[in-house]
């Protein structure tokens, strides 16, 4: 990446984001353990996962509309907060409905974190800039979400299959936003970049004109086929680990391999796109991904899993910063926090919808068989790509 001085709230945007996303990152691997400790089945995994994004796609397009009166930069300390408090709700959660409860308020606090970041990101870096900065901003995830398992997986132990404690993950989570808050606490009292225009229409009908527009409903599903098949590694890796017989350790490791490789493919993403087009990285991407969720079904060992993981990481990690730069570009800076809001919507009902069906399909053939349904939908991306 271009050794340019970044602009004065990037830095500690990017500190926070780091850490808000290890956070995540150690609570969604735990939160399938603590279901399988309580007897929950494949399908049951799935519901719980889904209810991640349940708030998120009901109130993602509000969450837009917010910002532009209370602010991206407060949106960021709210979301970082609330983080904290469903981690320590997470560690009181010793049944399925309090776990389904605490896991659905973690989603809604990890999408207010997102809104604001990168609205924070669209509405403050210069345009000629933006697949510079959401390449930072999208790297600092991928930091986060490679240090989140390995500490977790620390933190929490192992008994074989299954961590020794991961009510020690979920305190972990709640003291790595505490420190996410003290980069951005001094944002409390800042007013929104660009105020929210007040539209006649509605934020609903507001956001479907919006999406209408020549690349931007591409753009979206793209990014909500990427960020599924994410999610679902994320929750289903930790069932097709104890199917399989890895230990936590093991699927830690797996995890940050593919944050790792997606952070990798982000420090490179600026030198890739002086090379290739938006077109050909996201087609070639899309494709690589696709034959490696084939793949990820047939690995039973750990070896095999990573080194597949490796691949996948990497090329995953193209799309995301791809599309949030195609939505930023086509949109007014009054208009961008609702773009913004409508992609991360349409990454929510993926992330809803998708692991509750292939919670199902594990339940019907196991956890291997995510990855064939996540390689379809994939696959059904690629047509989007080829359009655009």
């Amino acid at each position: 990446m271009s050794a340019e001085k970044l602009l004065p709230w990037a830095k500690p945007l990017l500190l926070s984001s780091t850490l808000t996303q290890a956070t995540i990152y150690v609570l969604r691997p735990m939160i399938t353990y603590r279901a399988i400790e309580l007897d929950a089945n494949a399908a049951q995994v799935g519901l719980i996962a889904a209810l991640y994004a349940l708030f998120p796609v009901i109130l993602a397009l509000q969450f837009g509309s917010w910002v532009g009166k209370l602010g991206e930069a407060k949106f960021v300390i709210y979301g970082t907060v609330a983080m904290m408090f469903t981690s320590a709700a997470l560690i009181f959660s010793n049944s399925l409905v309090t776990l389904a409860i605490a896991t659905a308020a973690a989603g809604l606090a990890h999408l207010a974190c997102m809104v604001g970041g990168q609205s924070m990101v669209a509405l403050r870096a210069p345009r000629q800039s933006y697949d510079r900065y959401f390449g930072f901003y999208t790297f600092s995830a991928s930091v986060g979400h490679m240090l989140g398992p390995i500490i977790a997986s620390v933190v929490a132990g192992s008994n074989g299959t299954l961590p020794k404690s991961t009510s020690n993950a979920f305190l972990l989570g709640v003291v790595l936003t505490i420190i996410a808050l003290v980069p951005v606490i001094r944002w409390r009292n800042e007013k929104p970049t660009v105020e929210g225009k007040e539209n006649s229409e509605g934020t609903f009908k507001a956001a479907v004109s919006l999406v209408k527009r020549p690349g931007i409903m591409a753009a979206i599903y793209i990014s909500l086929a990427i960020s599924s098949v994410a999610d679902v590694l994320v929750v289903f890796l930790p069932l097709f680990g104890t199917e399989n017989n890895f230990s936590p350790y093991a699927i830690g490791a797996i995890l940050a391999i593919r944050a790792g490789t997606t952070m990798m493919s982000r420090l490179f993403l600026g030198r890739l796109s002086n090379r290739f087009s938006t077109f050909q990285l996201l087609w070639w991407s899309t494709i690589i991904s696709t034959l490696c969720c084939v793949a990820m079904a047939f690995a039973h060992t750990p070896i095999t899993l990573g080194a597949i993981v490796f691949v996948a990481g990497f090329s995953l990690g193209v799309g995301q910063p791809l599309t949030m730069s195609l939505v930023s570009q086509k949109t007014e800076s009054s208009e961008r926090a609702l773009a913004v809001s409508a992609r991360l919507m349409g990454n929510r009902f993926g992330q809803f919808l998708v692991p509750a069906l292939a919670g199902s399909l594990a339940a019907a053939s196991g956890a291997g068989a995510v990855f064939i349904g996540l390689a379809v939908l994939l696959a059904t991306s690629i047509f989007s790509v080829k359009r655009n």
